[in-house]
């Protein structure tokens, strides 16, 4: 005890970073127990955030319906003719982050329930 009085304030800061390195490192010991239900629980929800099922296909009314109300009304897909959605979709699909996949989707619904 009288060493670590009598070290500069320096290689005291030293030892003791050692020390609390070490002990902080035996407490992340690999633990055979299996993890508990509380660390296993989904992750909770939020009314902004959505996590999407990628094995879940959805369809141009969905994809049409959750992306485009983001940013104003929704539009009835009879205003418009089927060439004036092609258009429409190609300048959108960019602003609304569509991949191609969606954006065809999307299009094939427009122009299906355009023409009705």
């Amino acid at each position: 005890m009288k060493m670590l009085l009598n070290m500069k304030p320096v290689k005291m800061a030293a030892v003791s970073l050692v020390v609390m390195s070490a002990a902080a490192l035996a407490g992340c010991g690999s633990s055979t127990s299996k993890p508990t239900t509380a660390s296993a629980k989904p992750l909770p929800s939020h009314p902004l955030i959505t996590f999407k099922d990628p094995a879940k296909k959805e369809t141009g009314a969905e994809i049409w319906a959750q992306n485009c109300m983001r940013c104003h009304q929704l539009r009835s897909p009879a205003q418009y003719n089927a060439a004036e959605w092609s258009v429409i979709i190609q300048y959108m699909r960019l602003k609304a982050g569509l991949t191609g996949v969606q954006a065809k989707k999307v299009l094939a619904f427009l122009q299906s329930a355009s023409s009705h």
